[in-house]
């Protein structure tokens, strides 16, 4: 889709759920969380992008179960719209944010259904489009 006079951040992401919650995490000296992920690299395929970023940012392994599909809103933190390419993940080994070589991470966090009430805030892209996805598909049970 192209859009003229607007900038498009185009974000490879995954949703990594246990125990009915979505693993979420928050950049450093940031309020909103977001999923794992990032910008594709020179050649990197999204399947690529994907297990790079999840290694990068939380030092584990990672099995990609299937594409979600992609989602547009707002951008969060730029003034744009950010297009997520949003796979199924499922987290090999224990998350370790010591191997983030950038420190660009401060914590992670499985989030259920009442992360509201716990003062998470989520990018729009998350909140009304990703999660209402997981949750029509039985991906989430909220």
């Amino acid at each position: 889709m192209i859009r003229l006079g607007i900038n498009i951040i185009h974000k490879i992401a995954n949703t990594a759920s246990k125990d009915d919650t979505f693993l979420m995490v928050r950049k450093r000296g940031k309020d909103i969380w977001t999923n794992l992920g990032g910008k594709p690299e020179d050649g990197e395929t999204e399947e690529q992008t994907l297990l790079r970023e999840i290694m990068e940012e939380v030092g584990c392994e990672a099995k990609i179960i299937k594409k979600l599909g992609d989602f547009e809103a707002p951008a969060a933190m730029d003034d744009a719209i950010v297009r997520l390419s949003t796979y199924q993940v499922e987290l090999i080994g224990e998350i370790d944010m010591t191997h983030d070589p950038d420190e660009e991470l401060e914590e992670y966090r499985y989030i259920g259904k009442n992360y509201e009430a716990e003062g998470i805030k989520l990018p729009v892209s998350i909140k009304n489009e990703i999660i209402p996805f997981c949750v029509k598909n039985g991906l989430l049970h909220w």
